[in-house]
């Protein structure tokens, strides 16, 4: 059995939700680059090589946005759901250039279900447990430093 306050408990109770908020924002990153690319690009022949590079850097981005977040940091959960917004945002626009309508539904799907997960009282409920461990850190780096 495991304790209440354990690493394993913590990661049953709440690695689900994080890991699928991570998720999903992958698959919307992919749904707005390629729906952008095939639809406002779709002339450019360099298309393939600004998709990657948007890739590579919003990737990056989004890593660096959970990681800030699991950190302890209420502003990484707000970037996470800045960018749910900004894949929603760039998929919308594309149904006047008549995309495939099941990547285009994936494309405004994928956003909407990470923002109703980050929403979500499991997703919360971690979040603050996050924060409540960066703060006892905090206390705990300050009490040895006064030593």
């Amino acid at each position: 059995m495991d304790r209440p306050g354990s690493l394993r408990a913590f990661l049953a109770q709440y690695f689900p939700a994080f890991i699928c908020a991570f998720f999903l924002a992958c698959f919307s990153l992919s749904a707005a680059i390629s729906l952008a690319s095939s639809t406002f690009f779709r002339s450019d022949p360099e298309r393939a090589r600004y998709s990657f590079l948007a890739a590579v850097f919003l990737g990056l981005l989004l890593a660096f946005s959970h990681f800030v977040m699991i950190r302890g940091r209420e502003w990484g959960a707000w970037a996470i759901a800045a960018f749910y917004v900004v894949c929603l945002l760039v998929v919308l626009p594309t149904y006047s250039y008549r995309p495939h309508m099941a990547a285009y539904v994936m494309g405004l799907l994928f956003p909407l279900a990470g923002l109703l997960l980050l929403n979500s009282q499991r997703h919360r409920e971690m979040r603050q447990k996050l924060v409540e461990l960066r703060h006892l850190r905090e206390a705990a780096t300050a009490k040895y430093k006064n030593l």
